[in-house]
C-alpha cells in the first residue's frame, strides 16, 4: 500500500451504526415535541386571549343592557301618552294631553370579540359546550338588536308626523291614524325586545360572574 494513501475510516460496528441513529431519532423527536409544546402553548394563549375578550364584551353589554330595562315602563308610557292623545282628537273632546315626548335610548351591544374568535380560529380550539353557550348568547343578542333598528325607525316615523304638524292639535284623521300606527309599531318592538332582553340578560349573567 503506498504510504502516501489516505487511511482508510474504520468501519463501524453494528452497536455504533445503532447509537447514532437512536440519537438523530430522539433528537427529531425532541425537535418535534418542542414544536408541538410552541403549538399548544400558542393555541392556548389564543384560547384564553378570546376567552377573556368575550367575557369582557358581555359584561359590557351586560351593562348596557341594564338601563335600557329600567327605562322599559317609562318609555311605554310615553307611547301610551299619544296614544292618549290620539284617542282624545278622535274623539273630538278637549285633549288632556299637552305634550308626547317621543325621544327614546337605545342600547348599542357589541359582538366584536365574539366576531375575531371566529375568524381567529380560537372557537375551533374551545371545548363545544363552551362554544355553544357564547353563540346561543350571541344569536339572542342579535335578534335582540334586530328589534332596535325598526323600533327606532318607528318612532322617528311618528315624531315626524308629531313635528310635521303645525298645530299637532288639530292634525287630520289620516295623520292620527298613520301616528297610531306608528306608536302601536313601536310599542310592539319594544315588547318583543323586552322579552327577548330578559332572556339575553339571564345568558348575560351565566358568563358574566
Amino acid at each position: 500500500m503506498d504510504p502516501t494513501d489516505p487511511p482508510r475510516a474504520a468501519r463501524r460496528s453494528a452497536g455504533e451504526w445503532l447509537f447514532q441513529l437512536t440519537t438523530i431519532t430522539l433528537g427529531v423527536l425532541i425537535a418535534l415535541s418542542f414544536d408541538a409544546l410552541l403549538q399548544w402553548n400558542a393555541e392556548r394563549t389564543l384560547v384564553n386571549e378570546a376567552r377573556a375578550m368575550i367575557a369582557l364584551e358581555i359584561a359590557d353589554n351586560r351593562r348596557e343592557l341594564e338601563p335600557h330595562f329600567a327605562s322599559f315602563g317609562e318609555r311605554i308610557a310615553k307611547i301610551d301618552n299619544g296614544l292618549k292623545l290620539v284617542g282624545e282628537l278622535d274623539a273630538g273632546v278637549e285633549p288632556t294631553v299637552r305634550e308626547v315626548d317621543l325621544t327614546f335610548g337605545f342600547p348599542s351591544l357589541n359582538d366584536a370579540g365574539w366576531q375575531t374568535a371566529e375568524r381567529t380560529g380560537a372557537l375551533a380550539l374551545m371545548e363545544y359546550p363552551e362554544v355553544q353557550q357564547f353563540a346561543e348568547i350571541y344569536e339572542l343578542q342579535s335578534l335582540f338588536v334586530d328589534t332596535l333598528g325598526p323600533a327606532f325607525v318607528a318612532a322617528n316615523h311618528a315624531g315626524a308626523i308629531m313635528n310635521g304638524t303645525a298645530d299637532p292639535f288639530g292634525m287630520s284623521p289620516a295623520s292620527r291614524d298613520l301616528l297610531r300606527a306608528r306608536l302601536f309599531e313601536v310599542r310592539a318592538y319594544f315588547q318583543l325586545g323586552h322579552e327577548l332582553g330578559l332572556q339575553l340578560a339571564n345568558g348575560y349573567s351565566k358568563v358574566d360572574r
